[in-house]
């Protein structure tokens, strides 16, 4: 079996993996890099000559297989020539669609078919089995692929502190036999000094500010991480306040509904509100179903006003505008629930930012990260006993070697035999 990291060696966002044996060959992600500018096109952040390659036909790929639904795993899937086949997990299809939607001059939807937990599949010459792993995005999996009497496991994006810790746990006590571990490591670097809590830990925290807090409780993060909405729903239950969440948030949650146990928009103490000018984009480009699909569990910017202080309303960047115009935010909290990088990355989040400040809302920043700690990483290394490991998904894959004794580095490019 070859290994060809093509993206991802030095980088955390955009990963792609070659796995090939005989004359069979899979991709692991084709992900957009997070530096990916959307003024420029596409084609500007394919990483080459795998794509020039692919487009001339001096390389071919049997499939894709993409392990979850965030943009830097799964971004260049539609502009990959046609008919190569992509295969997900069956939630994050639903994911990747409702993006497509809300986004379509965005990135270029493309047709794939679903795979279940452990249940392995063949490849051509390749055998693949998904593993559901606990990560801040649903629905995300490592892969375990096997060749030639060779097997390697991707682990994709992981964590073993979310709500889904107990399949990290699982992994640990039942792991596959694997010659190569390949391995994330995004904490690695200045990031491992990041804080980091479980999300029960960060239920908890959540329960404390609303408490301390005499105003609304403002919680930003996002409408896709669902262990995150959960928490703070569980919190604003705990604290006996309403939970306002906003028709995207519960379309999202509404066609998850079928793969787990999640809060809906139609139960006690939920309520749906429509941000003036998102509510116009999505009617603007077609969206009117999503829209009108809420209408009957909403809640007007009036009613929200008279009660703003038994409420915990989740909001995002777009909210400036109904927030100045409807609500008082006096002895209000803000919980920033974000990597903190993005206030750098985005300047609406630091117009929202100056604006609380001006108001004299409290801000707390209050998160926990979606991917795995050193410690983690060596639990998993120690569990599945490989006989290598390559760090990828990290800015500095030499930090591994400061934890492990079986590490080998790759460039973007090289050619491995395993």
């Amino acid at each position: 079996m070859k290994l060809i990291i093509h993206r991802g060696a030095h980088e955390v966002g955009g990963s792609c993996v070659e796995l090939s044996f005989k004359g069979s060959t899979i991709l692991l992600d084709v992900g957009l890099p997070l530096s990916h500018n959307y003024d420029d096109g596409i084609d500007s952040s394919v990483p080459q000559p795998l794509f020039q390659d692919l487009r001339q036909g001096v390389k071919k790929v049997d499939a894709v297989i993409l392990s979850h639904a965030h943009l830097d795993h799964y971004g260049l899937a539609g502009v990959l020539p046609q008919g190569i086949p992509v295969f997900c997990g069956e939630a994050s299809v639903e994911l990747m669609a409702l993006s497509k939607e809300v986004s379509p001059r965005g990135i270029p939807m493309f047709k794939s078919e679903a795979f279940r937990d452990r249940e392995t599949f063949q490849v051509g010459d390749l055998l693949v089995t998904p593993y559901l792993m606990d990560h801040s995005a649903f629905d995300s999996y490592g892969f375990l692929v096997s060749a030639g009497g060779k097997s390697l496991f991707y682990t994709g994006d992981f964590r073993g502190h979310g709500r889904k810790s107990r399949l990290f746990a699982l992994l640990l006590k039942d792991p596959p036999k694997v010659d190569v571990l390949l391995m994330e490591g995004t904490l690695f670097g200045e990031r491992s000094e990041e804080r980091v809590i479980s999300e029960y830990e960060l239920e908890k925290k959540f329960v404390k500010l609303i408490e301390e807090s005499s105003g609304i409780v403002l919680a930003t993060t996002g409408s896709q991480n669902i262990d995150r909405l959960v928490t703070i729903f569980k919190a604003a239950k705990q604290t006996k306040r309403m939970l306002i969440i906003d028709f995207y948030t519960a379309e999202v949650l509404e066609r998850l509904k079928k793969y787990a146990r999640l809060p809906q928009a139609s139960w006690p103490r939920i309520k749906v509100c429509y941000p003036q000018r998102i509510a116009d984009r999505f009617e603007r480009i077609g969206l009117k179903d999503i829209l009108s699909r809420h209408r009957k569990n909403g809640i007007s910017w009036r009613r929200l006003k008279e009660i703003e202080g038994r409420v915990v309303m989740l909001i995002r960047a777009g909210f400036l505008w109904d927030l100045k115009t409807f609500l008082d935010l006096k002895g209000g909290t803000w919980i920033y629930s974000m990597w903190h990088g993005y206030f750098d990355q985005s300047e609406s989040l630091r117009n929202l930012r100056k604006y609380f400040k001006e108001k004299d809302v409290r801000i707390e920043e209050l998160h926990t990260s979606g991917h795995a700690t050193v410690s983690q990483l060596i639990g998993l290394a120690n569990a599945l006993s490989p006989k290598m490991i390559i760090p990828i998904h990290t800015f500095h894959p030499e930090k591994s070697k400061d934890h492990f004794s079986n590490v080998r580095l790759v460039d973007n490019g090289e050619e491995l035999d395993i």
